[in-house]
């Protein structure tokens, strides 16, 4: 059996019709707040030491151990951010490998901390930019199923539908 002309084509239009309104929309790409170099520089507190690396190499020249440095550094709570070059001046200078290391860990796990705790900020500032939303979102669902949402007059004479002990609602 032929179909007219018209009734093919209109099938036709319809059928493309349909498939396009079911084709949706590409996901969006995610979005990244990115830091930029100079809040990075901002962030990562500077290397301070009260206890100098000239202080280091004397006491490594009077023999202490490399945990009893440490435990100095510690307790003076310094940091030292050195270049690879510096490194190797200060080694040949006396201080031991371990003690190189150590600061070279603790002025890394500085910086790491300073960036997590960035990231966290900002991670909680987004949770509650997204819990604000949802709120917001939430209220605006409850309000719509209040029966008083409409206003008087809307429906039901000049006060609306009004609830009333027997269930349900009645005209006033």
């Amino acid at each position: 059996m032929k179909m007219p002309n018209a009734v093919g084509q209109c099938l036709l239009v319809l059928t493309c019709l349909y498939l396009t309104a079911c084709a949706s929309q590409p996901p969006q790409p995610l979005l990244i707040d990115r830091i930029s170099p100079e809040q990075l520089a901002t962030l990562i507190p500077p290397a301070q030491s009260t206890l100098s690396l000239d202080d280091i190499v004397a006491m490594s020249k009077q023999g202490k151990t490399d945990a009893e440095i440490i435990e100095a550094i510690k307790q003076s709570q310094s940091r030292y951010a050195l270049t690879p070059s510096q490194v190797l001046s200060w080694h040949q200078q006396g201080i031991s490998k371990g003690v190189l290391d150590y600061m070279q860990q603790a002025n890394a796990l500085a910086e790491q901390n300073a960036i997590a705790d960035e990231i966290n900020k900002r991670e909680k500032a987004r949770a509650e930019s997204e819990a604000k939303l949802k709120r917001e979102r939430d209220f605006a669902r409850l309000r719509s199923l209040d029966p008083w949402f409409y206003g008087p007059g809307f429906y039901g004479g000049p006060w609306g539908y009004r609830p009333y002990w027997g269930g349900g609602f009645r005209y006033w």
